[in-house]
Order: structure tokens, then C-alpha cells, then sequence
């Protein structure tokens, strides 16, 4: 016994010297004695605000919901201001934590940061202030708070520091700023409650423990249950299981019963680690906490502290609703290893040996007492799927999600449709195609490509388009068939193609405008300029847009509001009444993106000697990509005028070469005598 004193004497002597230590460290950081003073009242006084916001140099009106007060910095040289943080009064962040004998009124100051940059006590009621005064108004105490994260515990003893013989005011204090804080930092900075992955599994955790029988959990070894027979006759029940995670302790015996539970736990002992003993049997009035022992390893059997035992409801919530007369939870000692095995004993008044149960900690209780994931039917799968082929991932999980069936055999289908009028060379073919793809994928889908996608694979990568199955689909179609035929897409599947033929199909002849070919031949590098522009751009600063003063047909699809847009694309559609193809031809960059993929294409327009001296497909070509025999490429939007031409022949390749010669002559002949 003296040795347990002096050994007592001995701690309590080095506790002393390490708060002695640790004031002096910290003796220049806590506040000053006067500003920690309890005013006993709520009324806001402009320097409580300061007091906890020192960096602030102005506060907004009280405001929002839940209502705080802005805090802002202002730098005098531009007079930006800058929001640091909020502050606000624990009353108006409800339900308020009670301390002892009830809520505790607070001002809380909270950074943007999620950390609490300072605590004010303004009122309570406990019954220790009749005694001892203000005690609250303790400066190391409410120092604590000061740069606080919101996602620690704030648990007394272990994160928290208390009040010295007032555990239940300290818990009040500081699971009370620490609740108030997260639900401001809820509604104004995003914040969710611990980690979605862990909410994940707590949620996955739950579903399956929703599934299983008690059957089931007594099977596994979840639940155990110790019988006695006790010397009056009776018979006690104990039954035991892992509550130490807050889904365990839900699903077990019910919201309100596990948070009072942990919240007892938290004030006596700082802990979690909880064991779940539910008492039942006609002797259940019989069971006495310091009855029971628990035995781990080759250790001695250790008695269970009467303060070690916290009550967990009346057995009727949760799924030991009606197993049990009552039930309590054994708060485990910090040395004692709950993820290995141990003997949980109860020895009876007059019993001459302990009655006991081994209890392993096994299943979804020890991957959560581990912090393991805990995986739903659905995340397995994810998984298997996620280590398969590289199809195996595509059919199961494809990065677009659900497969929106209707919209790819439509665009599949249009996809067709505008190929079989190119292979074809079916004029009406091409126009119910042009309709099609104004009618649906300019107005209905607005799915049309755009410059847009290829600025954002260069800045974000490809899920810009795996995202997208149908846009997918597209982009693939048109970059093969551009890389083998040429800018098919600009002739069939581009909604603002469609615009331009149909303009130039009802305009009238008179109002064009022959633009001069030295003109032409410099102007159409201009949209490549453009394309070299706004890639640029994205590449130096890809939070900047610019692609949308150049591509008129998102203004019109898309219906924009943007006045200036709007004069843009009324510009652009006077140009194209006056010059055919206008937009093609001088300003569009995803054509000119096209028109550079389409230099490498194999099967071009087929060219024939008459082309040499013929014009007729060089005056009908929409884009001006035609001179004689020799045709741009890059230019060329292979609207089929004339490959048609040729097939029909339209123009000299309805006469031989030697009619042709013999013609030229002749005519030679002719300017000869005539100039004689």
C-alpha cells in the first residue's frame, strides 16, 4: 500500500510540473484574464467580435442561415476585402450541448480555415458558479480553443484539458463550440461530418448488418451470451457485443441511446471503446458492474471499475429491442487491445468460481475497430470489374455511366444515313441529313462538336469525352473519317453547315459576292489563326474561354444571352448570304482543325485530264477549295458538287481529250487568222 502512494504521490508530483511546463510555453498565447470574463448576458459588444476575430478589420450585420456575422479583412491599398471567417452564438446553431444543469451560451469565432479561432463564454447556469464563481473564466481552459480544427474530437482528457472538477461543464463547453462550429462550417464552407469514404462504409456497414439475424451475429460470434444460474434460483443473461463505432452502437441500441452512452463515455473517460452488456433473466435485478471482470492475455483477471460502466438504454431500441431487461456499456481502459481476443467474467454474490465467455472480435466489428473498409455487394463488384480486361471494364463500367441506348441508335443512325449520301452521292440523301442534323443535333441535342472538346482533352484529358458516350461516338466518326475521306463531318453532320446550305440554297444569286481570288487565297488562313488562338489560350490558362466569339452556332443552339454573341453571329450570317460558306471559309477553327487532319487523307476527289481546262466545279465549289485540276484539300468540306459533276458529266469530261484538243486547235487557228 505505501508503495501504490508514493507511486500515486510520485505522478500527481510530475502532472504538477508538466501543466507548470506547459503554462510556460503557452503563457503568451492565452488570453488575458479580463477578456475571458463571463459578462452574463448575450447582448453583442463590438469587441467581443474582435476577441475572437483579431485579424478581422470590419464585420458584416448579422445575416443568413444559421445567422452569423462576417468577419473581412480590407487591404487599404485596393480595398478588396477578404472573408476570414464567421462568428456567431452557440443559441443560434441549436440543439446547444448541456453542461451540468444546462446549455451554456457561447461565442464562437470560426476561420475559413474549419478551425475555431477563439471561445467567449457569455452566460450559464451550473451549479459550481454559486460556489466557486466564474470558473469558466479560466484563460489556459479557453486557450485551448484558439486555431482548433473542427475535425478533431474535443474529447475532455485526451484532446480538452478540463475544468478542474468540472468534467461535465468542460464536456459541455467544448463538444458544444465543436457541434456549433461544424454546423456553421456545414452551411457556409462545404463541410461534411468525417470522411465520405468512412460514411461510405459506416453506410455499407449498416446495410449489412441490417441483413443478418441475430441468429446469424450469434453464429459469427458477433453477439455472446453468458448464462448463470444464480443461488436464489434465478437466472442472469448477459449479452455482450463491440459498440465501440457509432453504426455499431445505432444499430444495436438505437441513436438516442448510443449518444447518451458516448457522451458519458466522453465526460468520464475520453473514450470510445465500448463494450455492449445487455442484462436480462429473472435475475437481471441482481447484476452488480463490479461483479464483472475482463481477462486479456496471460494477465490477471481485472475488476471493472464502477465508473467504467455507463448506461446504454432500457433495451428497447435498436436489435436488442426485447433480448433484455437493460443495458449498459463497459467503457474499455486505454491499454486493453479490443481487436484481440478476450474473457469477459462474472462471478455471482456467493459463487465460489466466475462464470465467463470468450469474446473475439471478428467481422465488420474488427474492420471497423481497425479502420478496415467496409466493402457493399456493389463495391466488390466495382472492384472485380476494375482489376478485369480492359472490355470487361467497358461493358460493366463505362466511364459514361448508364448508356443512353436511345440517343446513340439515333446519332447512329444519322451517322449512316450521312454516309450512305456521301458513298452514294445522293443529293437528296445530303439534304435529308443536313435537315436532320439542324433539326436534332443542332436544336433538340445541341450535340454538335466544337473546338471546346479539343481545348478541354488538351486541358483536362479524355474524360471530356469518355463522360459522354454519344459526343464519344462523334468525334471518333469524325476523326476517321476525316484521317480517310476528308471533312465529311463539316458537309453532313455539322449543325452550322447545315445553316450555311440552307442559306445559300434560298439566297438569291444576285446578292453574292465574288470575293477576289488573291483576296481569298490569304483570307482562309485567317481561321487557322484563330484555331492557333484559342489553343494557346487554353494551354496558358485553361480557367479562360475564349472559343465562344468564334463558333456563332453554341449563341444560336443554345439560345445565349450575351448581347455581344449575339451581334456576332449576325455578322457572321450576313457574311454567309453574301459569300457561300462564309464561316467555313474564313473564320471556323475546329475546320481548320479538321482541315489539317484531312492532308493526310488517301482517298480524295478523283481528278481527270479535262479538269485542266475546265471551271465548272471551280465556280460551283462552296468553299473555293477549287482551282482547275488542283484542289485545296484542306479546304475541301466534301459536299459531293463536284464528284456529282463528274459522275454526271456536268462540265468538259463529257468530251474526250482529242475532241478537247482538236477544239483548242481550232480555236487557235481561228485567233491566228483573225489577228492577221
Amino acid at each position: 500500500m505505501s508503495y501504490y502512494l508514493t507511486a500515486k504521490r510520485s505522478h500527481n508530483l510530475f502532472a504538477l510540473f508538466t501543466l507548470l511546463l506547459a503554462s510556460s510555453f503557452t503563457f503568451g498565447q492565452t488570453p488575458s484574464r479580463e477578456s475571458v470574463r463571463t459578462p452574463w448576458s448575450t447582448d453583442l459588444q463590438p469587441e467581443w467580435l474582435q476577441q475572437l476575430m483579431p485579424q478581422a478589420t470590419n464585420f458584416s450585420d448579422k445575416e443568413g442561415e444559421p445567422p452569423v456575422y462576417r468577419a473581412y479583412s480590407s487591404n487599404p491599398d485596393t480595398g478588396e476585402q477578404t472573408l476570414l471567417g464567421f462568428v456567431f452564438f452557440s443559441a443560434d446553431v441549436p440543439p446547444q450541448e448541456k453542461g451540468y444543469s444546462a446549455p451554456i451560451d457561447m461565442l464562437i469565432g470560426l476561420s475559413v480555415d474549419g478551425e475555431i479561432t477563439g471561445i467567449k463564454v457569455l452566460d450559464y447556469h451550473e451549479s459550481f458558479r454559486y460556489s466557486r464563481g466564474d470558473f469558466a473564466a479560466d484563460s489556459v481552459f479557453q486557450a485551448q480553443f484558439n486555431a482548433k480544427p473542427i475535425t478533431d474530437e474535443f474529447r475532455i482528457l485526451r484532446d480538452i484539458d478540463g475544468l478542474s472538477a468540472a468534467t461535465m461543464t468542460s464536456f459541455g463547453i467544448s463538444r458544444g463550440a465543436r457541434d456549433a462550429a461544424r454546423r456553421v462550417a456545414t452551411a457556409y464552407l462545404g463541410y461534411k461530418e468525417g470522411d465520405a469514404q468512412e460514411r461510405r462504409w459506416a453506410a455499407n456497414a449498416r446495410e449489412i448488418l441490417e441483413k443478418m439475424s441475430w441468429e446469424e451475429m450469434q453464429n459469427s460470434g458477433m453477439i455472446k451470451t453468458l448464462s448463470m444460474i444464480m443461488l436464489i434460483g434465478t437466472e442472469l443473461e448477459l449479452t455482450v457485443t463491440y459498440i465501440g463505432r457509432e453504426v455499431l452502437g445505432e444499430f444495436f441500441i438505437g441513436e438516442e441511446a448510443y449518444k447518451r452512452a458516448e457522451r458519458d463515455a466522453s465526460i468520464r473517460l475520453g473514450g470510445r471503446e465500448m463494450m455492449l452488456i445487455a442484462v436480462g433473466g429473472t435475475g437481471a435485478m441482481q447484476f452488480r458492474q463490479n461483479l464483472m471482470f475482463l481477462q486479456q492475455g496471460d494477465g490477471p483477471p481485472r475488476r471493472v471499475q464502477v465508473r467504467r460502466f455507463v448506461t446504454a438504454g432500457n433495451a428497447d431500441a435498436g436489435a436488442i429491442s426485447g433480448r433484455a431487461n437493460y443495458a449498459g456499456a463497459l467503457v474499455l481502459e486505454d491499454d486493453f487491445d479490443v481487436t484481440q481476443p478476450f474473457t469477459i467474467l462474472y462471478q455471482p454474490q456467493g459463487s465460489p468460481e466466475p462464470f465467463g465467455i470468450e469474446y473475439q472480435l471478428g467481422g465488420i466489428g474488427l474492420d471497423l475497430a481497425r479502420g478496415l473498409p467496409i466493402l457493399s455487394e456493389q463495391d466488390i463488384e466495382d472492384a472485380r470489374i476494375a482489376n478485369a480486361g480492359f472490355l470487361v471494364r467497358l461493358w460493366y463500367a463505362p466511364p459514361w455511366g448508364v448508356t443512353p441506348w436511345v440517343d446513340v441508335m439515333l446519332l447512329i443512325g444519322l451517322l449512316a444515313l450521312a454516309m450512305s449520301a456521301f458513298t452514294r452521292k445522293n443529293e437528296n440523301l445530303r439534304w435529308i441529313t443536313l435537315t436532320l442534323t439542324l433539326g436534332y443535333l443542332g436544336f433538340f441535342k445541341s450535340g454538335f462538336l466544337s473546338i471546346s472538346h479539343i481545348t478541354g482533352l488538351l486541358s483536362q484529358g479524355p474524360e471530356v469525352l469518355l463522360t459522354n458516350l454519344p459526343m464519344l461516338i462523334m468525334a471518333v466518326f469524325t476523326l476517321i473519317s476525316t484521317i480517310l475521306w476528308g471533312r465529311i463531318f463539316c458537309s453532313s453532320l455539322c449543325p452550322f453547315g447545315a445553316v450555311q446550305d440552307y442559306i445559300a440554297r434560298f439566297t438569291p444569286k444576285a446578292w453574292r459576292i465574288k470575293v477576289p481570288q488573291a483576296i481569298h487565297d490569304k483570307a482562309l488562313y485567317i481561321k487557322y489563326g484563330f484555331l492557333a488562338l484559342i489553343i494557346v489560350t487554353a494551354l496558358i490558362n485553361n480557367q479562360r474561354s475564349i472559343f465562344q466569339y468564334f463558333e456563332p452556332f453554341g449563341t444560336l443552339f443554345f439560345f445565349s444571352s450575351s448581347v455581344l454573341l449575339w451581334a456576332i453571329l449576325i455578322a457572321i450570317l450576313i457574311g454567309c448570304v453574301l459569300v457561300e460558306r462564309f464561316y467555313c471559309r474564313y473564320v471556323c477553327p475546329l475546320g481548320a482543325a479538321l482541315g489539317v487532319v484531312a492532308l493526310v487523307s488517301p482517298w480524295r476527289i478523283e481528278r481527270v485530264p479535262q479538269c485542266r481546262v475546265c471551271k465548272v466545279c471551280e465556280h460551283a465549289c462552296p468553299t473555293g477549295a477549287i482551282r482547275k485540276e488542283a484542289i485545296d484539300f484542306k479546304e475541301c468540306v466534301r459536299c459531293d458538287v463536284c464528284e456529282s459533276k463528274l459522275i454526271t458529266k456536268a462540265g468538259s469530261c463529257r468530251h474526250s481529250m482529242e475532241d478537247i484538243a482538236k477544239r483548242q486547235r481550232d480555236k487557235s487557228r481561228i485567233h491566228v487568222i483573225n489577228a492577221g
